[in-house]
């Protein structure tokens, strides 16, 4: 990872806020950021924590609690 957005947002908590498949678009510190979720299709308000995911060279929202997800 080099610097940039993805570097800034990694680690960071966020919620989701739309999700039009397969992008997720995430608010995080007050900036809205598009990745991709896990797992995929997370509803709006979902707690998520911001990953860089070398592999697929992108940000990731994991979701920290799916049962507490809001919908």
């Amino acid at each position: 990872m080099t610097g940039g957005m993805a570097a800034w947002a990694h680690g960071c908590a966020g919620r989701t806020v739309t999700w039009p498949a397969p992008d997720t678009y995430v608010l995080v510190d007050g900036v809205l950021l598009r990745m991709v979720s896990e797992p995929p299709g997370l509803p709006p308000g979902t707690a998520v924590t911001v990953r860089h995911d070398p592999e697929r060279r992108r940000l990731v929202a994991h979701a920290d609690d799916t049962e507490g997800a809001a919908g």
